[in-house]
Parts: C-alpha cells; sequence; structure tokens
C-alpha cells in the first residue's frame, strides 16, 4: 500500500512541471508558431486536464486558429476553474487577461458570423455576404502573387493557409482589435496582422477606396516576418520591411511611398523633427495624424531602401534572419549593412534629406498627392477625398489658371463640355505642372466630345501623377476602349480595381473589354463584379 501510494506520488505533475509546460506554450504562442504551440498545449491538457491554465491556453490556440466559439467557450471554462498566477489577473485598464481575450474571440465569431468563405492553394478569404464578395476574385490572385515572391524573398513558408478577413467599416475593425475607432481614422491604419491572421478593412467602406491590394500584401509581410523572426523583429523594421516590400506582388519593390510622403521626409530631415524609430513602438496606428503616420512610413521604407540598394533582396532576407538567430535590431542592421549601426543610421539620414526622383510609368508611379482615407460616413455629403495638398491648387502668381480653372469647374458643373474643356485647357496650359483633377475633368470634356486622343494624353499624365485616383482609371480604361488600345484599358481598370472595386461603372467598361478581347473568364468575372457593384447581385 505504501508503495503503491508512493508510486502516485512520483506519477503526479507537479508545480514546477506546470510553470514548464505553461512557458513552452507562451513561448510558441509568442512566436506565432501555432502548430508548436498546439502540440504545447496537448501536453498541457494531457498533464493538467482541470488546470485553469489548460482551459485558458487551449482557447488561445483555438483563436489563433480561427475557432472563434470554441475559443469562447475555453475561455469560459478558465474563468470558471478560478484565479491564475498573478501576471493574468490584470491588465492597464484593469481587465483581466482571460476576460479581455475572451472578448476579442467573442468579437470576432460576432464579426465573422455567417460570411462568406474563398479559398486558394495557400489563403482562406472571408468577408461578409453581399458586395464584399466581389473582393475575392481580387485579393486571392494578388495575395498568391505576393505569396510566390514574397516566400522565396524572406525564406519562409507558412505551414498552414493563411486567414484574412474583411471587415465592412471602422468600427468593426477596432472591434476587433486593439484599436479604437478613433485611432484607425486618426493614422489611417485600416488593416492590421495579429492573432495570426490578415485583418483588413473593406474599401466599400471608404470614399474613394484606398490601395487596397497592396495593404493586403504589406499585412503579409508583416505576417511572413513575424514568422520567420519569431516576432522579434521590432516595429520600426517590420513597418520598413512591409511598407518597401508590399509592392512585390504586382513589380518591384519600393513603389509604395507617395510624393506627399517624401514631402514630408525631406522637411523633416532638413528641421531635425525625423521620429525616432523607438516613438514608432508599439504601433504607428497610435501616431495622432495621417500626416505623422505618412512620414512615419516613409522613414522606415526609406531605411530598408538603403539596405536594399547596398545588398539586394539579400540584405533584407539576411536581416529578418539575423533577428530570428537572437541578434539585436541594430546588430542584424548592421551586419546586413555591412557596417556599424552608427555609420547606417547616418547614412540613412543623409539620404532621406536628398529628393528622390520620382516615376513616371503607370504601372510603377508614386501618387504626387496622397488622399487622406475618408470614411463614407464622414464624408458629410463630399463625393472627392480631399487631398493632403488641395488638388485645385495652382501657382499662387498665375491668376489666369485660377480663374480658368474656377470657370471650368461653372461650365462642368452644367454640363457644358465644349466650354469647360477650353477652360480646363487653358488653365492646364498655363500651369507648371499638372494637376491631376483638372486633367481629369478636362479629359471627360474632351472625351464627352467624342475627343478621344485628346483625353488619352491628358489622362497618361494624370494617372502616372496619381496611379490611386479610382475614378481616372477607370475614365482612362473608358477612353482606351474607344480606341481599341484593349490591353493598355486592362492595365487602367486593374489599377482602379486595386484602389476601388466597387464602382460599377468600371467593372461595365470592363465588361465590354472583355467582349472585346474575347475573354470569356474575364468577362464572366466582370459580369459577376458588375451586377455585385450595382446591386443586382445576391445581398
Amino acid at each position: 500500500m505504501i508503495a503503491l501510494l508512493c508510486a502516485l506520488l512520483l506519477a503526479a505533475p507537479e508545480k514546477s512541471d506546470l510553470r514548464d509546460l505553461v512557458r513552452t506554450v507562451e513561448e510558441q504562442l509568442e512566436a506565432w508558431d501555432v502548430p508548436g504551440s498546439s502540440r504545447a498545449v496537448d501536453e498541457l491538457v494531457h498533464a493538467f486536464p482541470d488546470s485553469p491554465e489548460a482551459a485558458y491556453f487551449r482557447g488561445r490556440v483555438l483563436f489563433e486558429q480561427g475557432k472563434y466559439d470554441e475559443a469562447v467557450k475555453a475561455y469560459s471554462d478558465a474563468a470558471q476553474r478560478g484565479a491564475m498566477p498573478g501576471s493574468f489577473e490584470s491588465l492597464a485598464h484593469g481587465e483581466s487577461v482571460v476576460a479581455n481575450d475572451a472578448r476579442l474571440a467573442r468579437a470576432a465569431a460576432e464579426e465573422t458570423k455567417g460570411d462568406a468563405v474563398f479559398e486558394s492553394e495557400h489563403f482562406t478569404l472571408r468577408t461578409r455576404p453581399g458586395k464584399d464578395t466581389l473582393l475575392a476574385p481580387y485579393a486571392l490572385p494578388a495575395l498568391e502573387k505576393a505569396y510566390a515572391g514574397l516566400t522565396r524573398d524572406l525564406g519562409v513558408a507558412p505551414a498552414a493557409k493563411i486567414r484574412v478577413e474583411v471587415y465592412d467599416s471602422a468600427k468593426s475593425l477596432a472591434h476587433v482589435s486593439p484599436l479604437t475607432v478613433e485611432q484607425i481614422k486618426a493614422s489611417g491604419t485600416i488593416a492590421l496582422c495579429k492573432y495570426s491572421r490578415l485583418m483588413i478593412t473593406s474599401p466599400k467602406a471608404l470614399l474613394r477606396g484606398y490601395p487596397w491590394l497592396d495593404t493586403l500584401s504589406h499585412e503579409f509581410v508583416h505576417y511572413l516576418v513575424t514568422q520567420r523572426g519569431r516576432n522579434t523583429v521590432p516595429i520600426w523594421l517590420q513597418e520598413g520591411l512591409a511598407k518597401f516590400l508590399e509592392t512585390r506582388w504586382r513589380g518591384p519593390p519600393g513603389l509604395a511611398v507617395d510624393e506627399m510622403a517624401l514631402g514630408l521626409l525631406q522637411d523633416a530631415a532638413r528641421k531635425k523633427t525625423l521620429i525616432p524609430f523607438a516613438r514608432m513602438h508599439p504601433s504607428i496606428a497610435m501616431l495622432p495624424t495621417q500626416e505623422q503616420a505618412a512620414l512615419a512610413f516613409a522613414e522606415v521604407e526609406a531605411a530598408m531602401r538603403l539596405l536594399y540598394q547596398r545588398g539586394g533582396q539579400a540584405a533584407l532576407t539576411e536581416l529578418v534572419a539575423a533577428m530570428a538567430a537572437g541578434m539585436t535590431d541594430e546588430q542584424a542592421v548592421a551586419q546586413a549593412y555591412g557596417k556599424s549601426f552608427r555609420e547606417f543610421e547616418a547614412d540613412w539620414r543623409a539620404e532621406v534629406a536628398k529628393p528622390r526622383s520620382r516615376a513616371v510609368s503607370q504601372k510603377s508611379a508614386r501618387p504626387q498627392s496622397a488622399k487622406k482615407l475618408v470614411f463614407k460616413e464622414d464624408a458629410r455629403g463630399r463625393t472627392e477625398p480631399e487631398g493632403l495638398v488641395s488638388p485645385h491648387e495652382a501657382p499662387p502668381e498665375d491668376a489666369e489658371a485660377r480663374r480658368a480653372i474656377r470657370l471650368g469647374e461653372i461650365f462642368y458643373a452644367r454640363r457644358r463640355w465644349a466650354s469647360a474643356a477650353h477652360e480646363y485647357g487653358r488653365a492646364r496650359a498655363r500651369l507648371s505642372r499638372d494637376i491631376p483633377i483638372v486633367s481629369r475633368r478636362y479629359a471627360f470634356s474632351e472625351a464627352r466630345l467624342g475627343n478621344y486622343a485628346l483625353a488619352e494624353e491628358a489622362l497618361a499624365k494624370a494617372v502616372a501623377i496619381d496611379p490611386e485616383d479610382e475614378a481616372a482609371q477607370a475614365l482612362y480604361g473608358e477612353v482606351l476602349k474607344q480606341l481599341k488600345k484593349f490591353d493598355q484599358a486592362k492595365i487602367a481598370l486593374d489599377n482602379g480595381i486595386a484602389m476601388d472595386p466597387f464602382d460599377p461603372e468600371l467593372h461595365a467598361i470592363y465588361l465590354a473589354v472583355a467582349k472585346e478581347l474575347k475573354d470569356k473568364p474575364l468577362e464572366e468575372r466582370e459580369q459577376k463584379a458588375l451586377d455585385l457593384a450595382s446591386g443586382r447581385g445576391p445581398q
């Protein structure tokens, strides 16, 4: 009997064993190793099946796997089993860790309930039923292109399909994340990579959309860097890599920073008001304005550009690998750059003060004037987003150009196309630079008169300066279609979709182009998109 009791006591798990198992699960979760954390939780549940820790960490793993309802139940079991160690008792705002995580799981379950689900080889996309389902035929191919390039570039291939969730408003994104609606709108952060998934706001929520396909790629870079670096890469390097590589899905990296942000960057460099990298922690989303966020992104993108110029993609791959191996950010940068971090920082400060030449091709141009992200609920009747620099701003010394623009606006509003084209053309001849919205309205007026060649010339310049103007891209597609330049029209329409895929007119033009090209799959895709964008599809 005594021998049996001794054997049972020896077989009973010790508290130290519990702590060790919990530490292992936490480490795997922190490193975004969901398969590893799942195996560790199985051990924890097997050894301590009735402990609150077993229920809580089972909930954490289920949450990271996207099994939100099951996670909520596991968190409830943990709460019922009693208190956990002190570190789990409360967060800064007084809520317990268990309660906070349970709230996030409930929010995710609520926001994704009834979602439509679409799958590709490496991704699972969830959207609200109805109009948002038209995102899938564009999002999944773009993500697969990003996967092909970025997994090779960064040296990591995820073990499971990556979950992508589309939310229909800033409120919904705030509901499932640590951000508030105010932070989302102030900083322009409308997408996150967190909790082992990509989370974006539908472009339908914005007045004129936003670069949502680049944004998906941006968040996917975060996903890969976090996994490859086992979540040790600090925010400034994370955001720098994501911003620099976000255009990799559609071409070379480094095409995402606009002229406005570059102007902010050079101005801050001259005035010595650059945002310190450390101030970007824990998130650029916490910065107070969209201008500050744009400056921060420009700073960190320039840092990665400098590394890339010195060592190519291999330098960026080496940077992430060095962080995964345990180096600090300064050690990793120094190794990848081939100089000390202090020398790297000095070179970077010198580099950001220099003007950067602007790309001019339609496929790769950066917008000259970035637009503030305006949510439809905040638009107050507007149909055009305001630029951070006024799109109608003419050189103040040229009063005649300003007068011509004002007259053009009057005639445009009255649909007097010949007079509008004349006045806008007069203004364009006097301006020292093209103003995209003036060129767009001039082109629209000329197109109404059947002068498609004149419209094409104006629109080519407008979209080169501001490729994020969806209305200009749609009009450009229509003009190119009229000129029977169907392949070029496709490029313009794809650029429009990458900003705002909910414009029915864009899809009507694309459908006509697809028919001219006799591309049946493209025709079917665009017919479905047109039906959904027009409200004729399943709602």
